[in-house]
């Protein structure tokens, strides 16, 4: 019996067979898009940042120039100082350096005889020590000051450890200290100096990032604040809308008492004789019919009593605390300056300025001793290379050597004149 015969399959029809799942090929999904999408989205970050910083950059060097600017806080006012400085031919072999109580007596004795010369935030020069000197038989000593406002003892070596060097070395540091460069109650950190925020910037921040962030959320934020202009402008962005909220919700206020509450008259902010001097300066400088020294000599003119009232009230809130705070890292600034002034053959004379009974008073009972004490045994260290004048109870000055409490006139400089003179003299001689 022969077996049927075996039909073979219609060719029209062809065998299917189903691939395992892990072996089919899975759909490539388009990334170009969302990739393009986020490329865009960071480069208009990244052009807005920087569009940002440089309109900032531009209003801050408008402010910096112009009459009636901003000459305390604005930081293009550092880098037209070290301009000023780098530019400066022959270079300076003395340079003062501190805060405002070193700005003022120079600036005041010069600003005495020659009343043209810049207001006292743009001027760098001391005419009145380089005739001091030379009338003691040191002619040709060029003198340069980058004292400037607020200056901590963090910023003092930041100054001298990038600027004071090479070609630009003096032969002399005169540094000027007080309490406040140590400890102010207005500055919550050394980072957050003017100083600091012009001078330390990526390019050097490691070597500064021991000595002023010692964690790692310190370092965090200053590279965050450097690398995003929103983010290092946050706090100030989030007064402004704060400040916009109060006036929003005081013009809401407004509508909806409107004639039923009589308006409050507010409290006037100055005294009537503040009121017309600040008035008076504010209508100069708006229209441009003085210069910024004019209007400088202007703000001088207020009364004795109004300036000192003034001081006294502005440093208790300096001074507030100032016995419970630590002074470790400014007194180490103290310390890694001296040490770079003695590598650098740099000799240094420290004035332990002097302040009124009045300012002295405003600390708490025994630490200005406290104070100066520490300050002489880290100068003791560097004895060869550093003079440590301590004129702070010194009775030659009085109350008429002052512009306010903390502030020498001319009078005073011609003073302290009379006491960094001979110790740069000798210094110069023993060379």
């Amino acid at each position: 019996m022969t077996a049927p015969p075996v039909k073979s399959a219609p060719q029209s029809q062809s065998v299917q067979t189903r691939q395992h799942p892990e072996l089919v090929p899975q759909p490539k999904y388009k990334k170009s898009g969302i990739k393009r999408s986020l490329f865009w989205a960071l480069s208009i970050f990244a052009a807005i940042n920087v569009g940002m910083a440089q309109l900032s950059a531009i209003e801050q060097n408008k402010s910096a120039k112009a009459a009636g600017g901003d000459f305390w806080t604005n930081p293009v006012l550092i880098d037209l100082a070290i301009k000023e400085f780098n530019a400066q031919q022959p270079p300076a072999k003395v340079v003062l350096l501190g805060s405002s109580l070193v700005m003022f007596p120079f600036w005041a004795m010069d600003a005495s005889f020659e009343h043209k010369i810049s207001d006292i935030a743009h001027y760098h020069k001391s005419a009145a020590l380089e005739a001091a000197l030379a009338k003691s038989g040191l002619a040709n000593m060029p003198v340069f000051s980058l004292a400037s406002a607020g200056q901590m003892s963090s910023d003092t070596y930041l100054y001298v450890n990038e600027f004071l060097k090479g070609d630009r070395k003096p032969e002399v540091l005169v540094l000027g200290i007080a309490p406040r460069d140590f400890s102010d109650n207005n500055v919550k950190s050394p980072t957050a100096t003017v100083s600091f925020q012009q001078i330390v910037g990526l390019p050097n921040f490691v070597a500064y990032s021991k000595t002023f962030m010692p964690r790692f959320e310190d370092k965090a934020e200053f590279v965050a604040n450097h690398s995003c202009f929103f983010y290092g402008r946050r706090w100030r962005l989030q007064k402004e809308v704060d400040k916009g909220i109060e006036r929003l919700s005081q013009t809401i206020a407004r509508l909806a008492t409107f004639g039923t509450v009589k308006p409050v008259a507010k409290a006037p902010q100055f005294s009537p004789e503040q009121a017309q001097l600040m008035a008076a300066v504010n209508h100069a400088t708006a229209g441009g019919a003085v210069n910024s020294n004019e209007a400088t000599a202007l703000l001088f003119a207020a009364s004795l009593e109004q300036r000192w009232n003034s001081s006294a009230k502005e440093y208790v809130g300096r001074y507030k605390g100032i016995a419970d705070r630590d002074m470790t890292v400014q007194l180490s600034c103290l310390d890694k300056t001296l040490k770079i002034c003695q590598e650098r053959g740099i000799k240094v004379v420290i004035v332990n300025m002097p302040l009124t009974a009045i300012n002295q008073k405003l600390m708490p009972e025994g630490f200005y001793n406290r104070f100066s004490t520490a300050v002489q045994k880290t100068s003791a260290k560097y004895d060869k290379s550093v003079t440590y004048l301590d004129v702070s109870h010194n009775a030659a000055f009085q109350d008429g050597d002052y512009w306010d409490t903390v502030h020498m006139n001319h009078k005073g400089g011609a003073k302290l004149l009379s006491v960094i003179v001979p110790a740069i003299k000798d210094y110069m001689i023993k060379q």
